[in-house]
């Protein structure tokens, strides 16, 4: 399967969009280098899981055969890249999936990805993801949850498999964090393509250890 049914991406063309970050970093900042690989690339996202959030029919469950979930090419591209570059950028695409906009407004996750030291915004990211672990009223939004995983899943179906560790990283804490089995498997997945990839590992030992969100043990 593919995207919008294009090609899959190639690496050339990762590496031309890498290159151009570098480069608009060097020249622009960071800060600007930033908004203009992800701002449209988020709100395409973010459009998406709140659209999952606000139906009422039954959730679109992972599936390799699903539809509507879909990102085009030129947003996939954007997020792998981002997410590759920046942690920062990824975990705004981890965030998203578990906190509503309510809590992580998208302009606070904006600045967030090009100002992750800005002191206000790494305290408040700490905090919305200390919240979201021990505060057992926290529960996922189950279609939100779904949204990401597929979109992500569409993500990994389309780009060279250098680029899927982090991808792979995120669907492993949104699954731990809803309490899905997959969450182990997603997270052996990232570390088989990169093994220093922090996340998996952080996903790979809660699971062992049998460590959930405080909303499991509520269950």
């Amino acid at each position: 399967m593919t995207v919008n049914g294009t090609v899959r991406i190639t690496g050339t063309e990762m590496k031309e969009t890498i290159n151009q970050f570098e480069q608009d970093r060097r020249s622009n900042g960071t800060r600007k280098a930033v908004r203009s690989l992800i701002s449209e690339a988020l709100l395409i996202w973010m459009d998406a899981l709140e659209q999952a959030s606000a139906e009422n029919d039954e959730p679109c469950r992972v599936s390799m055969t699903r539809a509507g979930c879909s990102l085009d090419r030129d947003t996939v591209i954007r997020i792998t890249v981002g997410m590759g570059e920046m942690l920062s950028i990824r975990d705004v695409f981890l965030i998203s999936a578990i906190v509503d906009e309510q809590r992580a407004s998208r302009e606070f996750l904006m600045d967030f990805a090009a100002r992750p030291k800005q002191p206000g915004n790494a305290q408040r990211l700490e905090q919305l993801l200390s919240d979201a672990f021990r505060d057992p009223s926290a529960r996922p939004d189950m279609k939100r949850c779904d949204q990401a995983i597929n979109m992500l899943f569409d993500i990994i179906d389309m780009i060279p498999k250098p680029y899927r560790a982090q991808p792979f990283a995120v669907i492993s804490y949104i699954m731990w964090w809803m309490g899905q089995e997959g969450a182990m498997a997603a997270a052996i997945s990232a570390l088989a393509i990169d093994d220093q990839c922090s996340l998996a590992a952080i996903v790979c030992s809660a699971v062992e250890r049998h460590i959930g969100p405080a909303w499991t043990s509520e269950t």
